[in-house]
C-alpha cells in the first residue's frame, strides 16, 4: 500500500512538473510570436517623389467599359496620380521620368478573399501585382501587420483586415468566435470595432436573431459585414440588409441552394441578387483543387506549383488534399458533378449581371499567396468572363465592395498610385500579369529586381511554433 501511496505521489507530481512546463512552454510561445522580427535591412524598391511615365498605354478602368488610352504621359506626386496627359505635351519640370516604350498600365489587383497566416505573404502578395488584399478572418497579428504595411516599415499588399469569425451551433472551427445569443453578436461586433478590425465576417451557422443583431449594431457603428450566407435564414431576408460581399459560389450551392445542384434555382438566385445589387466572391481557386485531386490523386498534387506557404498552412493543405485521393465512387461523383455545378454557376451569374469580386480563399488546399490570384483569374475566363470583366471584378468592383473606390481600382487624378506596368496588353493576354514589368505602390517603383526582392521575401516563413503561438494568442483573444 504505501508502494502504491508512493508512486502515485511521483506520478502526481510528474503530472504537475509536466503540465507546468507545458504552461510555461505556451506562455513563451504566445509572448515570442507576439513581435515580428526580421524586417528587410533596407528599402525594396526605389523612392519616387515625383515621378512621369512616358510613352504609356493606360486601361484606366474608370469608365465602365472596355477603354485603351494610348500615347499617354501619367503623372505622380508623393504615391498619389495627379495627370494624365498627351505624350505630345512636355513633362512639367521636376519629375523624373520613365519611357515606358508603350507599355500597359491598369490598376493594382485585388484578393478579396484570402487568409494571410504569414506577414511575409504579404510581400508574396505585391510581388506579383496584387497591391491590396482583404483578409478574410482576422486575428490580432493582422493588425499589427496592417500598420507596419501602412507606416513603410514592411514591404507588401495593403492589408484589410476582417474581424474573427462569428459563427454559431456546432459547426464551428476553433478559431471561430462562437455566439448563443443575439447580445453575444452585439458584444462581438462592438468588441471588433474598439480593437480597430476594418469589418465584420460572418458564417453559415447564424441563425436569424444572432444575425439580425449582428447586422443592425454593426450598422449602427458604420462597419461592413461580409461572409458565407448563413445556411438557416432565407434569401429574400438575407437581401433586406447591405452585406457587402457573399464569399464563395460554393456557398451558393451549399446555402441558397441547400446542396442542390440545380442550375434553374441558381438562375432564379442570380436574377434576386443582381436585383438587389448583391455581390459574390467566386472562389474558384481551392474547390477546383480539391476536384483535381478527386480525379487526378498524387498527379495533380505534385503538380501544383511549390511556391513558398507557411509550413504549418503547407502541413494543414496537404492533409487536406490528400483525403480525396481514391475517393470512394459517391464522393467522387459528388466532387466532380458539384465542381460542374460551380463552374455553370459562374456562367450563369455573369449572364445575369451580378456583380463578380474576384478572390482565392488563398490559405486552404495548397493555395499560395499571390500565383492563386493568377489562377483564379485563368480560371474565370475558362468559365466565361471577359478579360475586362475580370479586370474589373479585381480593381474598381473590389474598390467600390469595400467603399475605396475614391482611393484605389482606377487610374484617376486623386486616386493612390497602386499600378500594375505590363509588357503585353491584358485585355488580350491576361497572362501578362503574371510576371509585371513593373510595380508601383505609393512612391515606390519595383522594377524587375525589386519584384524579385519581393517574392524572395515572400518566401521567408515564420516556422511552426511561431505559427502556433499566433494562433494560440488569437484562441485567447477571439
Amino acid at each position: 500500500m504505501k508502494k502504491v501511496l508512493r508512486f502515485t505521489r511521483k506520478l502526481l507530481k510528474f503530472i504537475v512538473i509536466a503540465l507546468c512546463t507545458l504552461l510555461l512552454f505556451l506562455i513563451i510561445i504566445v509572448l515570442v510570436s507576439s513581435k515580428d522580427y526580421s524586417n528587410p535591412e533596407s528599402i525594396i524598391g526605389k523612392e519616387n517623389k515625383a515621378l512621369a511615365l512616358t510613352r504609356v498605354n493606360i486601361i484606366s478602368m474608370d469608365n465602365g467599359r472596355e477603354v485603351l488610352e494610348k500615347h499617354k504621359t501619367l503623372l505622380i506626386d508623393n504615391g498619389l496620380i495627379t495627370g494624365i496627359i498627351s505624350d505630345s505635351v512636355p513633362v512639367p519640370g521636376g519629375y523624373s521620368i520613365k519611357n515606358l516604350d508603350g507599355k500597359y498600365l491598369m490598376p493594382g489587383l485585388t484578393d478579396m478573399h484570402t487568409h494571410i497566416f504569414d506577414r511575409s505573404d504579404l510581400a508574396m502578395y505585391l510581388g506579383y501585382g496584387v497591391t491590396t488584399v482583404r483578409n478574410m478572418m482576422g486575428f490580432p497579428m493582422h493588425l499589427r501587420w496592417r500598420e507596419q504595411v501602412n507606416a513603410g516599415t514592411y514591404p507588401g499588399a495593403t492589408l484589410i483586415t476582417a474581424s474573427p469569425t462569428i459563427n454559431s451551433g456546432t459547426n464551428t472551427g476553433p478559431f471561430h468566435k462562437n455566439i448563443k445569443t443575439p447580445q453575444e453578436g452585439i458584444e462581438a461586433v462592438n468588441a471588433y470595432k474598439n480593437k480597430g478590425y476594418d469589418f465584420i465576417k460572418i458564417y453559415d451557422g447564424l441563425n436569424r436573431q444572432q444575425f439580425e443583431s449582428i447586422m443592425q449594431e454593426a450598422d449602427h457603428l458604420d462597419m461592413d459585414v461580409a461572409g458565407h450566407p448563413p445556411h438557416r435564414i432565407d434569401l429574400d431576408v438575407l437581401l433586406q440588409y447591405p452585406i457587402t460581399s457573399f464569399e464563395h459560389i460554393e456557398e451558393v450551392i451549399q446555402g441558397m441552394m441547400d446542396y442542390e445542384l440545380d442550375t434553374i434555382m441558381g438562375r432564379k438566385i442570380a436574377k434576386k441578387l443582381k436585383q438587389n445589387g448583391a455581390k459574390v466572391t467566386v472562389t474558384l481557386s481551392p474547390f477546383h483543387h480539391i476536384y483535381k485531386t478527386t480525379v487526378e490523386g498524387e498527379q495533380f498534387m505534385n503538380s501544383i506549383p511549390k511556391v513558398p506557404i507557411n509550413p504549418f498552412i503547407e502541413f494543414i493543405g496537404k492533409k487536406q488534399l490528400s483525403q480525396w485521393i481514391d475517393s470512394n465512387e459517391g464522393t467522387y461523383k459528388w466532387h466532380v458533378d458539384k465542381y460542374h455545378c460551380m463552374q455553370d454557376l459562374v456562367h450563369i451569374f455573369n449572364e445575369e449581371k451580378v456583380t463578380l469580386l474576384l478572390g482565392t480563399d488563398t490559405g486552404p488546399n495548397l493555395t499560395a499567396p499571390g500565383l492563386t490570384l493568377h489562377e483564379e483569374i485563368a480560371l474565370l475566363q475558362e468559365n466565361g468572363l471577359k478579360p475586362y470583366a475580370i479586370l474589373q471584378s479585381g480593381t474598381i468592383e473590389a474598390a467600390k465592395a469595400m467603399g475605396m473606390e475614391n482611393e484605389i481600382g482606377s487610374i484617376t487624378k486623386g486616386k493612390k498610385s497602386q499600378l500594375l506596368i505590363l509588357n503585353d496588353n491584358p485585355l488580350t493576354n491576361l497572362d501578362t500579369m503574371r510576371n509585371p514589368y513593373g510595380i508601383i505602390k505609393n512612391n515606390l517603383w519595383y522594377n524587375e529586381g525589386g519584384i524579385d526582392d519581393l517574392r524572395k521575401l515572400g518566401g521567408d516563413k515564420s516556422g511552426i511554433l511561431m505559427t502556433l503561438g499566433r494562433f494560440l494568442d488569437h484562441m485567447l483573444k477571439k
